[in-house]
């Protein structure tokens, strides 16, 4: 039976690389995230461990405290200590264009490690914030202790690499006296401390006052790197968004093997005729799977591991290639076993072949199987009960907190479960109906369209099957930006009802506004009205008739005094929140339009696979007048007819989706970004037309003889 399965793969080696680049994709995100991840944590641990270079021993806060300045001063003083760095953080306000303090916008300001050299009352400034800031050596950055008004003015003295726990905050580097004038309390996590040569590390840890935890420099880097975290933020979502591209993976790869199973047929009987059980013939169509899901998982791995380095670059993030054993185990376990499980019922249905079959004609594809009550029963079954989720979810937000949003979700994972299941009962009535339309429209290409919407639904299952895989990408898709337009449309409600105004003027510090600032921005002719919310807010509007630039230079002036007082525009603010939110935005829908490609190769194999069984077929419209054009244009509407169906369905079922998702939290307002949904839409449906050229080109060659001649 192994020579059978290997001869089987030759020879239907071409009709299996579509499958297989469909693991390759799928595998090959799942496999980039793992190794992504863990190549960031890597260089993330590499740089932590660096930190305790040249650190001979450490003294340690307790936990949660700080090492008061006395203690660091005995400790760096005792003997056999030739250099002390006491190891601190502390977070400051940095000032806007202004100059004045901006109370959203933070610094770190660190204290040196070991060896740096820092001049007195000078910084070392992030490479990422000097780009970021057009700053330099010799520029000067102005910041602020928080609760202050006091501005501080520091020299930058030059630019250092950003810290390995760094995050999008701006970073500064001094040496421990000015950390100290910022910290409150003015004390240290930790203070690395190298030894005179020759002195006896045991010795002096064991003379060191203040009775701290006291480590040797190997047992910091150690410490150092257990507190590095795993990327889980990042290594969770990124693979519930690959799960979307697995699933649709599946429903490509059970399409595609349950044509060949119909188109081998006559094949799969002969075998029974020599005596193969159905045992072996289920053991050879699933190793033909388990071939193709293992060939095409470790070349996803090798494609994975390629996408993590680009990625690392991209991100400009530290990054040291790490590709470990529980990686590739993973990654084609979930690779195989995605490709056997999806042929399992293929393969199941190819030991139903009786031997008298070899007998028959090759399958033409159609298929006149009824959907069966059973499944009819579960769908609807499915839809009630995922429908009903979605409305309790969704009433339940306003006082059930997060267990509403976790209802809606597998309210909506059932409800379209239901759909899946009743789509050979639901696709193609909407073919027809859709291609109804089309025709009439196609004006002299009428009958050709006509044509590709009966060939389009002479198999059930198999529209419906292949009309899944896009329809859940769409669905992703719609839903995701439906929930984001409602956000997006929201807060900015949110923000105008609880301060309805053009602008904020708002203190850095624990104080009040002062009265007489108040009256000064009142008593402006640039301004209109002023209303104070609570002590540390005013909400400004400018005058009727001038223009917000000059009101907010009136008010700037009004303040120049404080420059604790920063004003905001709400304009502004909110358009760096969308700003903000569209990276977001771009950055998951590029990784949901791979689930799209993969449907995409679905339909474009599910199409080959039919213009090959459809052989005899084709040469007859051929030979009865069918142009090549014409073949490749109804190659092309039964393409397009099953995207449109996905993208019509899927639209509609992720708004509502995203519907009870945005009701079922608070002060989020339903939204629906019509625009967006016919892009989407748009995209799906040319998608389709897409996928058919190859097949279409294909069909337009077939000879009408050779076609007629062949079984």
């Amino acid at each position: 039976m192994r020579s059978i399965v290997l001869a089987g793969l030759r020879a239907h080696l071409l009709r299996l690389v579509l499958t297989g680049l469909v693991v390759v994709l799928s595998v090959g995100f799942t496999a980039a995230t793992l190794i992504l991840t863990d190549s960031l944590d890597a260089g993330t641990r590499q740089e932590l461990a660096a930190d305790a270079d040249g650190v001979d021993l450490a003294v340690l806060a307790p936990s949660g405290e700080t090492l008061p300045p006395d203690d660091v001063a005995a400790v760096a003083g005792a003997d056999g200590v030739a250099a002390a760095a006491p190891r601190s953080g502390v977070s400051v306000h940095t000032v806007d264009a202004d100059g004045r303090i901006d109370p959203f916008a933070t610094a770190r300001i660190l204290a040196a490690p070991l060896g740096a050299e820092v001049p007195d009352g000078g910084v070392l400034l992030d490479r990422r914030s000097a780009d970021r800031l057009g700053l330099a050596g010799g520029d000067e950055i102005t910041v602020a202790a928080e609760g202050t008004a006091d501005l501080v003015t520091l020299p930058i003295a030059g630019l250092a690499e950003l810290s390995a726990d760094g995050i999008d905050d701006l970073e500064l580097t001094a040496g421990w006296d000015l950390v100290r004038e910022f910290a409150d309390p003015p004390g240290a996590s930790r203070v690395d401390l190298r030894l005179d040569d020759g002195a006896d590390a045991a010795a002096v840890r064991a003379a060191l006052p203040g009775g701290h935890e006291v480590v040797t420099g190997d047992e910091l880097a150690q410490q150092l790197m257990d507190s590095s975290s795993q990327r889980e933020a990042l290594r969770i979502p990124l693979l519930m968004l690959g799960a979307v591209s697995l699933i649709v993976a599946a429903f490509v790869i059970a399409n595609t093997f349950r044509i060949l199973v119909a188109q081998r047929t006559r094949e799969l009987a002969l075998l029974r005729t020599v005596g193969a059980t159905r045992r072996q013939v289920l053991r050879g169509v699933l190793a033909e799977s388990v071939a193709i899901g293992l060939a095409g998982s470790l070349v996803g791995v090798g494609a994975g591991a390629l996408t993590a380095l680009v990625a690392g670059s991209v991100l400009g993030e530290s990054l040291v290639l790490t590709v470990t054993g529980a990686t590739v185990a993973w990654s084609v376990a979930i690779g195989v076993l995605m490709t056997v499980g999806s042929a399992l019922l293929p393969a199941r249905a190819a030991t139903r072949v009786a031997p008298l079959a070899a007998l028959q004609a090759v399958p033409d594809g159609a298929d006149s199987r009824t959907t069966g009550r059973a499944r009819i029963a579960l769908g609807l079954l499915g839809l009630a009960a995922g429908a009903l989720m979605l409305v309790v979810g969704a009433a339940a937000g306003t006082s059930g907190g997060g267990a509403g949003l976790i209802l809606v979700v597998f309210g909506a994972a059932v409800c379209f479960l239901g759909l899946l299941i009743l789509g050979p009962k639901v696709v193609p009535p909407l073919v027809r109906a859709i291609g109804a339309v089309a025709a009439r429209l196609s004006g002299g290409s009428r009958s050709t369209a006509e044509l590709a919407t009966a060939n389009a639904v002479r198999n059930p299952r198999r529209v419906a099957a292949t009309t899944a895989a896009l329809l859940i990408g769409v669905t992703t898709v719609a839903g995701f930006l439906t929930v984001v337009e409602s956000s997006r449309q929201s807060v900015g409600a949110v923000v105008d009802g609880r301060i309805p105004a053009d602008f904020a003027v708002r203190t850095a510090t624990d104080e009040p506004i002062p009265d007489d600032v108040v009256r000064a921005i009142e008593e402006l002719p640039e301004t209109g009205s002023v209303v104070q919310d609570g002590a540390d807010l005013l909400a400004v509007d400018a005058a009727d008739g001038v223009d917000d630039d000059d009101a907010r230079a009136a008010i700037v002036a009004a303040t120049v005094e404080h420059p604790e007082l920063s004003v905001q525009s709400f304009a502004q603010r909110r358009a760096e929140f969308e700003e903000n939110l569209n990276e977001a935005v771009n950055l998951v829908l590029a990784i949901l339009a791979l689930a799209l490609v993969i449907a995409f190769i679905g339909i474009a194999n599910t199409l080959s696979l039919s213009v090959h069984e459809r052989t005899r077929e084709i040469g007859l419209l051929r030979a009865l007048g069918l142009t090549r054009r014409q073949t490749r244009v109804m190659l092309g509407v039964e393409a397009a007819l099953m995207g449109a169906v996905a993208a019509v369905v899927g639209s509609v079922a992720g708004a509502l989706f995203a519907w009870a998702a945005v009701a079922s939290v608070e002060e989020l307002e339903f939204v629906v970004p019509w625009g967006q949904l016919a892009i989407s839409a748009a995209v799906a449906t040319l998608l389709g037309v897409l996928a058919s050229v190859a097949p279409g080109q294909r069909a337009a060659r077939t000879s009408p003889v050779m076609a007629l001649a062949s079984e």
